[in-house]
């Protein structure tokens, strides 16, 4: 829906205004020229001769509405804005309300532009708006324009309420899906925790396992070495007994000898002289053999 606007009425209404001074002539001179120049599309133009004539008349609270109105045409909201408070002060209560009126229009635009640039603070723009409308319409209650660009911030403060509730959804939505991907995350982490502690505990086990197989086979080795050196220790000891007892053989055959040696000598000590006296010479007789009876 289109907005609609009261500019054109404000600026006829200044064309009856009459001054009876040489100032308010040239003031009227000026914002004559000034609205020509309006209604053909010379804002800027216009403006400069609004501002000339504020300048003589400062407190004329119909010409900062005017200058409002070329500001507004410019693009100029923020300082069209400040004109139209300026012309808040208008003695006449219709001027009153077009002030508001206006005022309504520029907050309204202010709201459309951020909105395009999705700023979310336009919904304040449109509130401000709003309740200028609100306050046209006490000055003004027949103002059937003033209704409908009520009824149109009336629904650009929905639709913006309405925006907001979607992108807070969306936002909640992806909070969860956040939310929803750190539990799987964090659940995740900790079935890979506890899986890297099964590992482990399996590697320790298998390491222990290992280390009590070593063991085992360490202690197998020792008893058999024991084993082995006390069969060694047996083979030596036997050897051992072996050898004593061959030297004691050997000792007994030798004092056996020495006995049967002594016993020869004392045998024949009483043929010691004849033994040894030197035998006579010659050749011995032949022995005969026996006779055969």
């Amino acid at each position: 829906m289109r907005l609609k606007t009261f500019f054109a009425a404000v600026l006829l209404m200044l064309s009856m205004v009459r001054f009876s001074t040489v100032s308010a002539d040239e003031v009227y001179s000026k914002t004559e020229t000034a609205n020509k120049l309006y209604k053909q599309g010379k804002y800027k133009e216009a403006l400069k001769l609004y501002e000339d004539a504020l300048l003589l008349s400062p407190s004329e609270s119909n010409l900062k509405m005017n200058r409002g109105s070329a500001l507004y045409k410019l693009g100029d909201y923020e300082n069209a804005e400040k004109s139209y408070e300026g012309a808040l002060s208008a003695r006449e209560k219709k001027n009153r309300a077009i002030a508001h009126y206006n005022l309504g229009n520029i907050l309204f635009r202010k709201g459309e532009a951020m909105q395009r640039q999705g700023d979310m603070k336009a919904q304040e723009e449109y509130k401000k708006a709003l309740e200028h409308y609100i306050q046209s319409l006490d000055l003004h209650p027949s103002d059937r324009d003033a209704k409908w660009n009520l009824q149109l911030a009336h629904q650009r403060i929905k639709q913006m309420e309405q925006q907001q509730q979607q992108q807070q959804n969306q936002q909640d939505n992806k909070d969860q899906k956040n939310d929803d991907k750190d539990q799987q995350q964090q659940q995740q982490n900790q079935n890979d925790n506890q899986q890297n502690q099964n590992d482990n505990q399996q590697k320790n086990n298998q390491q222990q396992d290992k280390k009590d197989e070593q063991d085992k086979d360490n202690k197998e080795n020792e008893k058999k070495d024991q084993q082995e050196q006390q069969q060694q220790d047996n083979r030596d000891k036997k050897e051992q007994q072996q050898q004593q007892q061959q030297q004691a053989q050997e000792q007994n055959e030798d004092d056996q000898k020495k006995q049967d040696a002594a016993r020869i000598l004392e045998l024949y000590a009483d043929d010691a002289d004849s033994l040894n006296k030197p035998m006579k010479k010659g050749i011995g007789k032949q022995q005969q053999p026996e006779k055969d009876w």
